[in-house]
């Protein structure tokens, strides 16, 4: 497969989706995950989930696994989630404490919130334990989020770190809490999830609860783009990470994005953003919605050649108390339906997609202009990335 690439991608169509093979191949995906998303930054979690020493997440990235820990000096840092004795994983689970150190159940080796060494029994007094700490790796924290790259030559952040603040920095994400958080599973390929995230072609026949409140479920894109955030259309700064964010109008008198277009809580943004939501993208799968009451994260995970999970996280104001300020059902309806709904349809399309019947269709401009943005990118880096 892999000496074949270049033919495949040069069998593309112009303007048209990709070759099957690209959404069904293992040997595809495999470049996919090495080559393409390696180096690009991983939403990882709200600084709020991590409130004390030794709280941590887990982040997976297909076979690599890394734990974001708050360490004793008050730090947020990324550790591998691999012991240095035999390989075992460390942390099971995808969120945890572990104040008393980061143990590997194994054989018990205890490593520091810091990932130095601090106990391993029987280890000779020969052996320099200076040399067996956890492989720490590359994090950073924007507005409250938490990212890490799977890469020990990540993409330049600050063009990233530049967008978010303009774009989220009025809404008070950076001392926000979260709210809930949710994991679910596509029977997909990640950029067929990805395409179907990134444009609203979809919107008005697939999501009749999302149309009610959003516009651009009937305009079919997005509203204002920033001119200086338009670093997703592939025209950054080379070797920086891509992103994009639009300013977005609600329908009709919704305040919103809610089930009745109701507000659910309290303020997070300024006054004057009930009626609108910003939608923000910061690198390949990391999307972000800042509404007036609540926001909300999410991103993809690729999993397999033919699985993809998606974690949503809902952020409220500091402070904000469920069953008090807000309800927890009402805040997370919009979005729980509307990634129900996206699973179903981007399942189908992986059916679809996996067919002998299927040839790569057109995409329709300029509704489809940032999928196929998105598609076009991809080539480009998994051309330049693999040479004839």
């Amino acid at each position: 497969m892999i000496e074949d690439l270049h033919e495949l991608i040069a069998s593309r169509p112009a303007g048209h989706s990709l070759p099957r093979a690209f959404y069904t191949s293992p040997d595809v995906y495999r470049l996919d995950v090495d080559v393409v998303l390696r180096r690009h930054w991983n939403f990882v979690g709200h600084e709020s989930a991590i409130p004390q020493a030794g709280d941590y997440l887990v982040c997976e990235h297909d076979l690599d696994s890394a734990v974001v820990v708050r360490g004793d000096d008050g730090e947020v840092r990324a550790l591998a989630n691999v012991c240095r004795h035999r390989g075992s994983r460390i942390c099971s689970e995808p969120a945890g404490q572990a104040r008393h150190g980061l143990r590997c159940p194994y054989h018990l080796w205890i490593y520091n919130l810091d990932g130095s060494l601090r106990k391993a029994p029987w280890l000779g007094p020969d052996v320099d334990t200076s040399t067996l700490g956890l492989v720490p790796m590359p994090v950073e924290v924007c507005q409250g989020l938490i990212f890490v790259s799977f890469s020990d030559e990540p993409l330049d952040f600050g063009g990233v770190r530049r967008a978010l603040d303009d774009a989220l920095g009025s809404f008070g994400w950076s001392d926000a809490t979260v709210a809930h958080e949710e994991r679910f599973s596509f029977s997909a390929n990640w950029k067929l999830a990805l395409e179907n995230q990134v444009e609203c072609y979809h919107c008005l026949p697939s999501h009749p609860e999302f149309a009610r409140v959003h516009a651009m479920a009937r305009t079919g894109s997005e509203g204002a783009a920033s001119d200086v955030m338009d670093g997703w259309a592939m025209q950054g700064e080379p070797g920086a990470e891509l992103y994009f964010s639009s300013d977005n109008a609600l329908q009709g008198c919704a305040l919103t994005g809610t089930e009745d277009g109701e507000a659910v809580g309290p303020l997070m943004g300024p006054a004057d953003a009930t009626g609108n939501f910003v939608v923000a993208y910061a690198g390949i799968v990391n999307h972000f919605l800042a509404y007036a009451d609540y926001g909300c994260a999410l991103r993809y995970a690729p999993k397999s050649a033919l699985e993809t999970d998606l974690t949503v996280t809902w952020l409220v104001p500091n402070g904000a108390r469920p069953g008090l300020d807000y309800d927890l059902e009402r805040l997370t309806w919009m979005w729980r339906v509307t990634v129900a709904e996206d699973l179903r349809i981007v399942s189908e399309n992986q059916r679809g997609v996996s067919s002998s019947a299927y040839r790569p269709g057109p995409y329709v401009m300029p509704i489809e202009s940032k999928t196929l943005r998105l598609t076009d990118w991809y080539l480009q880096e998994l051309s330049g990335a693999v040479r004839p």
